[in-house]
């Protein structure tokens, strides 16, 4: 099931950026997140929507919802417009590096060496990665790729912050009220997009349709099962399968040419997270 979730994670790179020859990315990513949020909203909203909060939990949630479905969302999909899919995914693959360090800096875990070595090879890899992006099949690379590594970090701080919130409310809730908090501030930036367009094709539904119900809601459930009969860590590794998968569908689907310094550092990249991650 887990495999089936990194085949979901890795297709949707494909997917959303497929969408943007269609559709706007701010407007795409607008609109997907909103089908993800009422589809989870609504699950959350059967199974306990009747347990309380203090008003204080609410505003940690608005925090850490702005943070991870409204800074990340933007800075991801403009990002992955003017990036490549393969090199946007392991980008994003980096979250538990910058997560380490977010954690170090607020003092709450400590980095072993073991760790740091991981870190170093997994920004290494970053660099082999850009310097051997072939030009002309990204409409900015370094931007994109600059713009993916912040995204990348917000989505860490989102993981770290809500540690807290996850030892009081179950993880369904968390993510639940964390999407229906951060996706309103999405809307202002997609708007004008939106009103520039006419009808949208069946197809692009379909892309919005597993781009938000597909490859959050349902991936979410099989994911928190994987961690219910795996734990976390041992789930957290498929996670580095997902460039992998991307990767490979890039270059079958969307010709996106991959060189060899690109193998090189995507190899280093994905050595250092599990490096930096994985147990004595």
């Amino acid at each position: 099931m887990l495999l089936i979730v990194v085949c979901i994670w890795g297709a949707n790179f494909i997917v959303i950026k497929s969408a943007f020859g269609a559709m706007p990315p701010l407007a795409f990513n607008a609109v997907r997140m909103t089908v993800a949020a009422l589809v989870l909203g609504a699950i959350w909203g059967v199974r306990e929507r009747e347990k309380t909060m203090p008003r204080r939990d609410w505003l940690s949630f608005l925090g850490v919802g702005l943070l991870g479905n409204t800074l990340y969302q933007l800075l991801f999909v403009t990002g992955l417009d003017l990036t490549t899919s393969g090199v946007s995914s392991l980008l994003i693959g980096t979250i538990p590096i910058w997560a380490a360090l977010l954690a170090m800096a607020l003092g709450w875990e400590k980095i072993t060496p073991r760790t740091w070595l991981g870190i170093f090879l997994a920004f290494g890899g970053v660099a082999l990665v850009t310097l051997g992006s072939p030009s002309g099949m990204a409409k900015n690379a370094i931007v994109g790729n600059a713009l993916t590594l912040l995204a990348a970090a917000c989505w860490a701080g989102y993981t770290v912050l809500s540690k807290r919130l996850l030892e009081k409310y179950s993880a369904l809730r968390v993510s639940a009220v964390g999407l229906l908090l951060g996706v309103p501030g999405l809307w202002p930036f997609a708007v004008p997009d939106l009103l520039s367009l006419r009808a949208l094709s069946l197809s692009l539904w379909g892309s919005i349709l597993y781009a938000g119900g597909i490859s959050i809601a349902l991936a979410y459930i099989i994911w928190s099962y994987g961690v219910q009969k795996l734990g976390a860590a041992r789930t957290a590794i498929f996670n580095n399968l997902v460039p992998v998968v991307t990767f490979a569908l890039a270059f079958l689907v969307l010709h996106e040419p991959v060189t060899s310094l690109q193998l090189v550092g995507g190899a280093v990249v994905l050595a250092g997270v599990w490096q930096a991650t994985k147990k004595n």
